[in-house]
């Protein structure tokens, strides 16, 4: 891939991805995108944007990640745990830039990111009960974030993922759009 400096989307979604429930183990959103060896230059940056819808039952937690080399892989982001209420098909939201400080086999880049996970319900005008509260995302979950060393000489795969405390199928997740933009 080129050094250029223009945005250009590297991966995209046409389809919903795997509805994600009845689990308590991470699981990937959207297919791993694979970013190629030593695309990964000082300063070049990624944006991931996401929306899908979200359901659950009594109170579970869900914990959203950015993960460089796959479900298992490091993590670059991570919402730490959310506490969530019952809710049938309420839409999410992500947003996240990944940076290059470093590039190498001991490379690193810093991430940060907001989830909101909205309601099912409409808001009253003028209140924002109902409004979904934005889940900041960093490599210490929503504490101070900082830059993960990874190794960017070989091909990886960049994860997004979704951890539940509770196995429910009420307890679910589906990715509608998916986007990943080189911005340089």
């Amino acid at each position: 891939m080129s050094r250029q400096y223009w945005s250009e989307s590297l991966a995209w979604t046409t389809a919903d991805g795997t509805a994600v429930n009845t689990t308590t183990t991470e699981t990937i959103v959207f297919p791993n995108v694979t970013i190629p060896a030593n695309f990964m230059q000082d300063g070049r940056a990624l944006r991931l944007t996401g929306y899908g819808r979200w359901g659950a039952t009594g109170t579970p937690t869900f914990t959203w990640a950015i993960r460089w080399g796959g479900v298992s892989g490091t993590v670059l982001a991570s919402s730490g745990v959310a506490t969530v209420s019952a809710q049938t098909a309420a839409q999410w939201q992500l947003d996240a830039i990944l940076q290059t400080r470093s590039n190498g086999a001991t490379g690193t880049i810093f991430t940060q990111g907001i989830v909101t996970m909205g309601t099912a319900t409409a808001p009253t005008f003028g209140t924002v009960t109902n409004y979904g509260v934005p889940i900041f995302m960093g490599s210490a979950g929503i504490a101070t974030p900082a830059a993960v060393t990874v190794d960017l000489t070989a091909d990886t795969a960049l994860s997004f993922t979704i951890d539940f405390s509770a196995s429910s199928a009420s307890n679910a997740v589906t990715g509608h759009i998916y986007l990943i933009e080189a911005l340089n």
